[in-house]
């Protein structure tokens, strides 16, 4: 090889979807070089050939198939990486760039079904694992984006991409998510099984991944120092590791004013703290601690539950058992039906709930405010695991009313600080830079 195909291997070693194809042209070796996630090969080749055919030299055919001949390599580089396919004659004479065909990456893009990005493309990953990869080369196109593949499973071999930024993730956590992947000893079917691969979370409701369906997305925690993972026919990102900010902060917020960006994530903070906090206060003021209201607010909330039968606790905890019923419902059923579930739901069983006096008209505004806080936070698995660790303070609040609440929000924030992924704690809200630039 010469020295330039030498270089170009070097350099894209890390690029497991990098090609270097070698054709024959009038008796001529001449090397063909790109990435298959951004080129349609078979293709483009085609177009090659039948260029060579119609050339009565290799010089004709240099001439004939690109008007970008013998550019310096810096040049070359460039051209790979956005798209483009390179010819070099075996004696490195001569050297060509080529548009070529380029993989049909919108044929399987489609919206944003899970999130909803503001004043930013609503492209979203799908299923195809190329697709996907050329997604985020055409995004961020540098030599330094490395990928990987790999293949795991025995019954069901299914690959898997690892992409990240040289110089920017750290080559320790690299190393070890590497060993990790190559010890696949089961069959990944779930994102449950890959999670158990990276750390035994069974029981735990915080995944090691963040996953998002926006490029975008993947591409700021590209550049943030993280791993993106993507597994065949799943249609999402999986940011790796999981980080607590990644609950208030979105890489589309940065397309707004960075005041409106502070105000969105304060508001997002104040979600998650109402989403843990409001059932349990509710119980606390309602039935342990009652003697903190005012007597005017005392009066309102003892009308408000005149006639309930129910204790404070009971008529919460239904509510908010059958409000998360509702919402799984709400997102099981099919579109034409989800909306009935809603009406029906939220709105007669409510009301009627209320005019049968089980239970008060305070709760049915604290239940409804907690549902819509829990939507503010990014991300529907961020939702799910904090919906749930609400129920545990909720518990220590109907016995130990305020103190029960600070005692079970300090043991929550104790238990998300014992969580790690390959010792990256998840209470991190930034990864430093620990590659190389270089």
């Amino acid at each position: 090889m010469t020295n330039i195909v030498n270089e170009l291997t070097n350099k894209f070693s890390n690029h497991h979807d990098f090609f270097i194809e070698e054709e024959l042209i009038d008796n001529t070796i001449v090397y063909v070089i790109g990435f298959t996630t951004l080129v349609d090969v078979t293709k483009s080749k085609l177009y090659i050939q039948q260029i060579a055919a119609s050339s009565i030299s290799i010089k004709a055919f240099f001439t004939n198939i690109s008007n970008e001949l013998n550019v310096p390599d810096e040049q070359l580089i460039k051209a790979i990486l956005t798209g483009s396919i390179i010819i070099l004659s075996k004696d490195a004479t001569r050297n060509a760039v080529v548009e070529a065909f380029p993989q049909k990456l919108g044929s399987d893009i489609s919206e944003s079904k899970n999130e909803s990005p503001v004043q930013a493309s609503i492209d979203a990953f799908g299923n195809h694992l190329d697709i996907n990869v050329g997604m985020i080369r055409k995004r961020l196109n540098t030599e330094r984006l490395c990928l990987d593949s790999y293949e795991v499973g025995q019954l069901n071999k299914r690959k898997i991409y690892m992409l990240y930024v040289k110089g920017r993730a750290s080559p320790e956590l690299i190393n070890k998510v590497e060993q990790q992947l190559t010890t696949v000893q089961r069959d990944i079917e779930t994102l449950d099984d890959l999670n158990n691969q990276f750390g035994h979370r069974r029981w735990s409701p915080v995944s090691h991944f963040s996953a998002t369906e926006l490029p975008i997305q993947a591409v700021d925690a590209l550049k943030n120092n993280r791993i993106v993972f993507f597994l065949d026919q799943f249609p999402f990102a999986l940011i790796y590791p999981n980080l607590v900010g990644d609950m208030v902060s979105s890489a589309n917020d940065r397309n707004l004013t960075f005041a409106l960006t502070v105000m969105l994530r304060a508001l997002r903070i104040i979600g998650i703290l109402a989403t843990l906090l409001l059932p349990a206060l509710y119980v606390a003021l309602v039935s342990v601690n009652p003697e903190l209201f005012k007597t005017d607010l005392a009066l309102f909330v003892i009308q408000s539950r005149e006639g309930v039968p129910l204790s404070a606790f009971l008529e919460t905890i239904v509510m908010v058992i059958l409000v998360d019923l509702i919402l799984e419902g709400v997102v099981r059923l099919p579109k034409s039906v989800g909306p009935a579930v809603t009406m029906v739901g939220g709105i007669i069983l409510g009301q009627s709930m209320v005019e049968a006096e089980l239970v008060s008209n305070l709760l049915i505004i604290t239940i409804t405010a907690v549902v819509i806080a829990s939507s503010a936070v990014v991300g529907m698995q961020n939702s799910l695991y904090l919906r749930l660790l609400k129920y545990p303070i909720l518990l220590l609040a109907s016995v130990f009313g305020i103190l029960g609440i600070c005692t079970g929000f300090v043991l929550t924030i104790i238990y998300l600080a014992s969580l790690t992924s390959n010792e990256i704690p998840y209470l991190t809200f930034r990864l430093g830079q620990k590659g190389d630039e270089t």
